[in-house]
């Protein structure tokens, strides 16, 4: 029973310094800036938080020294994987399609990768 206990607290402990976090890489389309990506992911950020308890940060890397200038990266970065979850359905369910077009018309995105992120 002790073990049990044990290995429960070391995984509420572990979770409790985790964030799951979304990379997308991303390239701006001719006629568009990074200025408008921010915009647009500022605006994103601030519905995303009105639709749930938990809150997402969101961050724009943008390149300093690249070969390709006109590549981007958004990592989002949620409270947990339910936390992901949970937005992830009520985008499906149509609740953020408005932002999708405003990302779509200024950028291409065709890699993401989900990960669980521990501070160490």
């Amino acid at each position: 029973m002790r073990l049990v206990f044990f290995i429960v607290a070391l995984l509420a402990t572990a979770s409790a310094n985790a964030s799951t976090m979304l990379l997308w890489s991303c390239n701006l389309l001719e006629g568009h800036t990074i200025e408008e990506v921010k915009t647009i992911n500022s605006a994103w950020v601030e519905a995303v938080n009105e639709l749930s308890e938990y809150k997402v940060k969101s961050h724009v890397l943008e390149s300093i020294a690249s070969s390709d200038m006109a590549a981007f990266r958004y990592i989002d970065v949620f409270e947990n994987p339910v936390h992901w979850g949970q937005i992830q359905s009520k985008m499906e369910g149509g609740a953020l399609d408005a932002f999708e077009a405003q990302f779509n018309e200024a950028s291409q995105c065709e890699e993401a990768s989900l990960y669980e992120a521990s501070e160490s």
